[in-house]
């Protein structure tokens, strides 16, 4: 459930020429992701099965591998900062 909720395609960027994304790019707003209400609630649940002391470390190494990190770091070029938000605090605590 997390993996199918997490790793969905971001939002198309809005300026393929990226010169002129360089130029501009201090005066866009973020990306909000209109997905974000339910985004939210899996990170929270996978918050608070990173965070928990009950987590078994052997059940959690089966599903956060090497290769759920790697996408989880992908998910910074979102463009929604109140996702980032959220991957720092799972990727670092808080």
């Amino acid at each position: 459930m997390v993996s199918l909720n997490l790793f969905r395609p971001c939002a198309p960027q809005l300026h393929e020429n990226k010169v002129l994304e360089a130029l501009i790019l201090e005066e866009e707003e973020p990306l909000m992701d209109v997905a974000w209400p339910l985004v939210q609630i899996v990170y929270e649940l996978l918050l608070r099965f990173v965070a928990s002391p009950e987590t078994d470390p052997k059940l959690a190494k089966r599903y956060i591998d090497h290769s759920f990190v790697l996408r989880i770091l992908d998910l910074f070029d979102s463009g929604d900062p109140r996702e980032w938000e959220y991957l720092k605090t799972v990727l670092y605590g808080s």
